[in-house]
């Protein structure tokens, strides 16, 4: 069994992957696992706009299916991102991203990886046991490598629905920094973010009141300063993720909240 030492924080270099992350923002340091709220359930669907400037380059869906898992029954959760029109022609893009996460912790069991971009193609398969050890947990990489991991480790997809449930109802205070360690594209990846205060925003729907975050990322190859990535999560029971703005060397990128069915609660921050 491999124990894991090389950590990073997130930053890469194509355009799928950062919608990915919208994946991610999970825990505090100054927080304990538990007190969970739930935010979302079976049937909620969230479909998304990628703009670069005028330029509709891509879409996007997250979606929260009932799902089973060894008999279990789990929360199946879905991202699908994908280029259109022009852009589709120039570059396809088709990035799956599965996650099978006990409803009760939602911690994952298992996560799928199916990547196609260009002539790029990966599929990955990697699995999570967090009960064989009181103080980790382990990855199960194709079945056959085991890395050992920090305890209630997530992957990219659940970190995400973890945070709506056991993080975002806890008091908030400008710039506090959230951090999780999270198991992505075989490595341990420290992700920060850290909290801007509240503001609405004006969108196709209609203003919506929201939580701001800006995730802490590498700078270089895709972005010029740490704070070049801002997501917006609705303040209301739900925390959905509204808005997420990337500003790269090439100017800013927006993925919008276009269509939601299904959601648990009343959209009470759209107005």
């Amino acid at each position: 069994m491999q124990q894991l030492q090389r950590t990073r924080c997130w930053g890469k270099n194509n355009f799928f992957p950062l919608f990915a992350v919208l994946v991610f923002l999970i825990g505090s340091s100054s927080y304990t696992y538990g007190q969970k709220r739930d935010a979302f359930s079976g049937g909620e669907k969230l479909e998304y706009s990628i703009n670069y400037g005028i330029i509709r380059g891509g879409k996007a869906v997250l979606e929260v299916k009932e799902g089973k898992y060894n008999g279990r029954t789990v929360n199946h959760l879905y991202l699908n991102g994908r280029t259109v029109g022009l852009l589709d022609k120039l570059y396809r893009v088709d990035d799956t991203y599965q996650s099978f996460t006990d409803p009760s912790t939602d911690l994952p069991y298992m996560a799928i990886r199916d990547i196609k971009e260009g002539r790029y193609t990966k599929y990955t398969v990697q699995t999570f046991d967090h009960w064989s050890r009181s103080d980790s947990s382990i990855v199960t990489i194709a079945d056959t490598v085991k890395v050992v991991v920090p305890k209630d480790c997530n992957d990219i997809l659940s970190a995400f629905y973890y945070l709506r449930n056991h993080h975002f109802h806890k008091p908030l205070k400008k710039d506090d920094i959230l951090l999780v360690e999270t198991y992505f594209s075989d490595e341990l990846y420290s992700l920060r973010v850290r909290f801007m205060g509240y503001e609405t925003i004006k969108t196709r729907m209609g203003n919506v009141h929201c939580l701001k975050f800006v995730p802490v990322v590498i700078t270089g190859r895709v972005f010029k300063n740490n704070d070049d990535m801002v997501v917006w999560f609705s303040n209301d029971n739900n925390y959905i993720p509204i808005r997420i703005k990337f500003n790269i060397f090439l100017g800013a990128i927006y993925c919008d909240l276009d269509q939601y069915s299904g959601l648990k609660y009343p959209f009470e921050a759209l107005f």
